[in-house]
């Protein structure tokens, strides 16, 4: 059951760039072959120990007086820091559980695809005030759920193209065909897509389809926000 807390005002910035399913950008011969991406076993706690939360999971976001529900513990192969020499490594959204804020505050997820044009933009744009917002509390996941072709994909090889294109410093994760993402309503066709996530508890607090017209200015918003209420759950 939804629990309910006092009402706040979330400042955001205006979404713009709302993308419905894109013309190929390819032929379907030429689409590389998706990204193996099996399950693989999730950290259930979080760095300092703490079993990540198994109540009121789902994918609807907070609303006027009622909580939203909290991410479930997916788990990708990524990434970390956009480190490709590393290769790719486990991350469970649990890594992100920190109910003291002693790492971080808010966790913004950023669906993207390679054939999103806009995504491109976020992409560059996150990676330039990366750094500064992290000293504020926000932490940054780029989960890749398509290639070049919208509907297929991601391949590693687009991933590492887009990694290094961007020169990217955010942990970059694979979602093939958005497998994880949209069992939690995330629209396989509307890229980009934004999920923001209050880490004391990992209960969702924005998911919309659409870009901030200023990424800094939008997860600013979301830190005001965690800061003007008690933990939802």
């Amino acid at each position: 059951m939804a629990r309910t807390r006092a009402r706040f005002l979330v400042r955001t910035a205006p979404l713009v760039g709302l993308a419905a399913v894109a013309l190929a950008a390819c032929s379907a011969k030429d689409t590389p072959p998706d990204f193996p991406d099996p399950d693989v076993a999730a950290h259930d706690t979080n760095p300092d120990g703490l079993a990540y939360p198994t109540d009121h999971l789902g994918g609807t976001p907070h609303h006027s007086k009622i909580a939203g529900d909290r991410i479930p513990n997916f788990t990708f192969q990524a990434y970390v820091g956009g480190d490709r020499a590393a290769g790719l490594k486990r991350v469970s959204l649990a890594d992100y559980f920190d109910p003291q804020q002693k790492r971080n505050k808010v966790l913004h997820i950023e669906v993207s695809a390679v054939w999103c044009t806009i995504c491109s933009s976020v992409t560059s744009e996150t990676v330039k005030i990366k750094e500064q917002l992290g000293t504020e509390g926000v932490v940054y996941l780029e989960v890749m759920t398509a290639g070049s072709r919208a509907g297929a994909g991601p391949s590693l090889g687009e991933v590492d193209d887009w990694v290094t294109r961007h020169q990217s410093n955010i942990t970059t994760a694979i979602d093939v065909s958005a497998r994880r993402m949209a069992s939690i309503g995330v629209d396989p066709g509307v890229r980009p897509w934004d999920i923001v996530v209050d880490t004391r508890t990992m209960e969702i607090l924005e998911s919309s389809g659409g870009s901030p017209i200023d990424v800094a200015t939008y997860d600013r918003s979301y830190l005001k926000v965690v800061a003007s209420y008690a933990p939802a759950y």
